[in-house]
């Protein structure tokens, strides 16, 4: 388990050449997604997180090579690490950013997650065991992956979940290459929906599904008692809803952009044009969103009580009273600043920009809080 994704533990110090000095009062989240990339500082003072900074950069202006030696496809880890150097450089400085100690996201895409029941087993024999039992589910060599888990014990006598997390070797080494570039001290990697609980669950012990509304992709995770039970993608993301304005409505992307946020699901009249072309494709996904909370539903003792909406696309005016409507239950915007402390007049700012900035704020809590 060379890459800690579960756990709170440092990487060697042979990998990265970490130091293993006083620790430090302040960290950095960075969440590199398909459309921008976001970075959020956070300051740990008498066990709370303190907002020191955030920024954010759009990645069209950065990402335009593909790095045709990978293998890796997909979201921006195509593209030359170079690109995403410099992107992530501009960011850092843009954003007066003081630190460099730093946990990046990977995308849920990348990863491989999985809860899985096993027989009670000792620490001694559970490293063994879970390597053994993670080859039935890991669609790829295990030689080629680094693995991590969680055992979770919930009282049963005879058994307990075992939360496994696998990501290819190849994209970890990948983000080493670009932290060295950025020239960050790089504690630890962490898969986004991961990030994700922690900024906007906590806690919380409701069974809930969160809905990160990427440009590209879309993730739907489920937790209950606070551990996530299933993480499903979704090959669609509000992109297509910028493609579908742009096309119809012959207009930029940076426009259909705007019509997404001011006006989107809107039932005002003068407004039905752009409501009606955006309509469709919101219905076809949360078709699929909804099948996969009824098929948990379907299987899980405790039913899904609630619904947040994260990423940029929760930005979507009227979104929110729509999911409400279709999934039935109660649906609110991501808020990961309300687990930080910040001047009051930020508030309204950063109640705006909090779906975007929810895997980022995770990532940087990661070091400052127990969960």
């Amino acid at each position: 388990m060379d890459i800690p994704f579960l756990k709170k533990l440092e990487m060697p110090k042979f990998e990265l050449n970490l130091g293993f000095g006083k620790k430090q009062a302040s960290y950095i989240g960075i969440d590199i997604g398909a459309s921008s990339a976001k970075v959020v500082q956070l300051r740990k003072e008498k066990e709370r997180a303190v907002l020191e900074s955030y920024g954010e950069l759009k990645s069209a202006v950065y990402l335009k090579k593909a790095d045709n030696t990978s293998r890796i496809g997909g979201g921006f880890l195509r593209y030359l690490e170079s690109e995403i150097g410099e992107m992530l450089t501009d960011l850092i400085r843009e954003s007066n950013i003081t630190t460099n100690q730093a946990i990046l996201s990977i995308p849920t895409v990348s990863a491989f997650i999985m809860l899985v029941d096993f027989p009670r087993i000792s620490e001694d024999e559970a490293e063994q065991a879970i390597q053994f039992e993670a080859k039935k589910y890991i669609p790829i060599p295990l030689a080629e992956v680094s693995l991590d888990w969680e055992i979770i014990d919930e009282g049963e006598e005879k058994r307990v979940k075992v939360l496994l997390a696998a990501v290819p070797k190849e994209i970890i080494s990948k983000y080493k290459r670009i932290a060295e570039v950025v020239k960050l001290n790089l504690i630890s990697l962490e898969v986004e929906n991961f990030a994700l609980v922690r900024s906007l669950i906590g806690r919380d012990k409701a069974t809930t599904a969160v809905i990160n509304l990427g440009a590209q992709t879309t993730n739907v995770t489920i937790t209950d008692l606070g551990i996530i039970r299933l993480s499903h993608n979704i090959d669609r993301g509000s992109s297509e809803v910028t493609r579908m304005l742009s096309r119809s409505l012959n207009i930029e992307p940076e426009r259909a952009d705007d019509f997404k946020k001011n006006i989107g699901l809107s039932d005002r009249p003068e407004e039905k044009e752009i409501a009606d072309v955006i309509a469709p494709v919101v219905d076809s996904l949360f078709r699929e969103i909804l099948r996969v909370v009824n098929g948990y539903n379907r299987l899980a003792p405790r039913k899904v009580e609630r619904v947040v909406l994260a990423g940029g696309g929760a930005n979507l005016f009227g979104l929110v009273d729509y999911a409400a409507k279709v999934v039935g239950l109660e649906t609110v915007r991501a808020n990961p600043f309300s687990r930080v402390v910040y001047p009051a007049f930020m508030q309204p700012v950063l109640r705006e920009i909090g779906p975007d900035f929810s895997v980022a704020v995770g990532l940087a809590l990661r070091q400052i809080t127990t969960r």
